[in-house]
């Protein structure tokens, strides 16, 4: 069975001969190389260099196009972003980019393949789907309508906001939601199956309130009804942390496939995509990955996917792999799951 036959079986709820390993390798990527994650952000062809090789040493069933994951929709809408040279430090956005809401009107949406570094991430893609997509799903990493209006406006004012002036939250995420489905459809043109992250709307972040009221809505409507037209199938929705408090919402943003992160309830998380017929993911907690033993590592992921065997859609993986992880903890992953499918 090929790799996209796996992931393919997983979102049509079918059996697969192992569950599909879909782990999250962004700035780490660049250590596989030996460079820094800003040097790689921006070349296209140390990008690549670090994907094969990402590809080469964990064997992933699934291969995602980023690294500063939430950095390149900000700074193609005019955030300064820093870099860091030679350092292992990930770039990131200096500062909001919007004095407040009279700034709003001001904002143009980036066209993906002109500005900033949309198009060097789309280039990466393209060509890896060329090369590797018959056997593989190869994905492109897109910043969620939230955490986009964040790194646009600042955290803190955006969450006031939404009591204070809820209207601009709307326009503001209305416009990120726009700039989601641009890149998203620019991927899918080239054959690549966009993957959402929105750390910021998670309840660590952002309360459920902020979530049902105001991401639900630029989801369900904006977002995913925008990458379907386009021809979109399964398109996952990536909020890290314990989300057990927004699980109903999430499902009711149409996502095709959900994370349940380390601290969720993943009990709850498997029902409920079994009632809804919704692909999962499941997530070994990604400081162990960093500060663990590879034993350590191997046992909670044999724990965690025999709590979970026999769901429909299952996949497996961890949180955001560090840059400076040790390369056989997140061996140990795969290791677990081919142990198990062998048993």
């Amino acid at each position: 069975m090929t790799k996209r036959e796996r992931v393919e079986r997983a979102y049509a709820l079918e059996p697969a001969d192992k569950v599909p390993f879909v782990r999250a390798v962004d700035e780490h990527k660049a250590r596989l190389v030996g460079r820094s994650p800003s040097e790689v952000c921006r070349s296209l062809d140390l990008l690549l260099e670090a994907l094969e090789r990402e590809l080469e040493l964990y064997d992933p069933d699934a291969l995602t196009v980023g690294l500063d994951v939430y950095n390149v929709e900000a700074e193609a809408a005019g955030c300064e972003v820093r870099y860091f040279g030679k350092e292992p430090d990930v770039p990131a956005v200096v500062g909001p980019l919007l004095a407040g809401p009279g700034d709003l009107g001001r904002l143009g949406r980036p066209d993906p393949a002109r500005d900033g570094r949309m198009p060097l991430f789309l280039e990466a893609a393209g060509r890896l789907q060329r090369a590797r997509g018959r056997d593989m799903v190869v994905r492109g990493a897109l910043t969620g309508p939230f955490s986009l209006a964040c790194a646009l406006a600042g955290t803190e004012e955006v969450l006031v906001a939404t009591v204070e002036d809820p209207a601009f939250v709307r326009r503001l995420l209305d416009f990120a939601a726009g700039v989601a489905a641009d890149l998203g459809t620019a991927f899918l043109e080239r054959g690549v199956a966009p993957v959402v992250f929105d750390s910021k709307a998670s309840p660590a972040a952002a309360s459920p309130r902020v979530f049902r009221d105001f991401v639900l809505p630029a989801y369900r409507d904006r977002v995913f009804p925008a990458l379907r037209e386009a021809g979109a199938g399964t398109v996952p929705l990536i909020v890290g942390g314990d989300t057990t408090p927004i699980l109903e919402d999430l499902l009711a943003t149409g996502a095709g496939q959900l994370l349940c992160d380390a601290g969720s309830d993943v009990g709850l998380f498997a029902r409920r995509c079994r009632e809804e017929g919704r692909p999962l993911r499941v997530s070994v907690d990604a400081r162990l990955v960093h500060t663990g033993t590879p034993d350590a590592v191997r046992e909670e992921a044999g724990r965690l996917l025999r709590a979970t065997a026999g769901q429909p859609g299952l996949l497996f993986g961890c949180g955001v792999v560090a840059y400076d992880c040790d390369p056989r903890n997140v061996l140990a992953l795969r290791e677990a799951r081919d142990g198990l499918a062998a048993a």
